[in-house]
């Protein structure tokens, strides 16, 4: 397992992020949509991380906010939701789903979202490359994201079963640095890991003028997020 900064996470998220902002936004639909799908009437859920309005749900609701409150919980649910807010300690808590597992009753529904790996390509790949310039070498810059099969393996290793993921990419367009960096924040995608990197004014002069040429070309910078939405059963 990585080391990451979950302090720094916190910090972050109570100086930065935006409940409303596109990404919360899109996720949430998702969510909903799974839920009418698979035509659930829950008395309770668990909702962890961020609360967020279910459509047509008007009976109880748990908010555990992190893993901590988590680890903690007693309360036993039909259903548990996250909203993106499994995508930092599914890579630093090895018995996370054991936890979620626990919290659910027999015939418990699990639905959440992560950010795959197969987002910010084009962000990642300049990157690398003004890394391996300037350094010799990569840095972890962005993360964690995760990998769709091996949170599948996680989830039937800890007795779930049937579970099924749908993905959805968008691409977000940016005509300013500024703009993009202002929004990761309150998106929440940043650097968590906890390798210590260097302030480097040549790599941000560097980033600054990629992405004008980039935006001088197309008009725009391109921002790919593929989201991967899990539905997983506890029988």
């Amino acid at each position: 397992m990585d080391h990451f900064n979950l302090k720094k996470k916190e910090s972050r998220k109570k100086l930065y992020f935006k409940k409303n902002n596109i990404l919360h936004e899109l996720g949430k639909e998702l969510l909903n949509s799974k839920l009418n799908l698979i035509k659930i009437s829950p008395n309770s859920i668990i909702q962890f991380g961020e609360e967020f309005n279910i459509k047509n749900f008007h009976k109880k609701k748990y908010l555990l906010k992190n893993f901590d409150e988590l680890f903690k919980n007693k309360k036993v649910s039909e259903v548990f939701l996250s909203n993106f807010e499994l995508q930092i300690y599914l890579a630093c808590k090895n018995d996370l789903f054991k936890y979620i597992y626990d919290s659910l009753n027999d015939t418990g529904l699990v639905c959440f979202n992560l950010i795959t790996n197969n987002s910010l390509v084009t962000l990642k790949k300049i990157f690398y490359q003004i890394d391996e310039v300037l350094y010799k070498g990569s840095y972890r810059r962005f993360g964690p994201f995760h990998d769709t099969q091996s949170v599948i393996e996680d989830l039937n290793k800890n007795n779930f079963k049937e579970t099924v993921v749908s993905t959805e990419n968008i691409e977000l367009n940016y005509k300013s640095l500024k703009k993009m960096r202002k929004e990761f924040k309150e998106f929440g995608i940043s650097n968590y890991y906890k390798d210590k990197i260097k302030f480097n004014k040549d790599f941000y002069l560097k980033t600054k003028n990629i992405f004008e040429q980039i935006i001088k070309k197309n008009s725009y910078f391109p921002v790919e997020i593929e989201i991967a939405t899990f539905t997983t059963w506890k029988y």
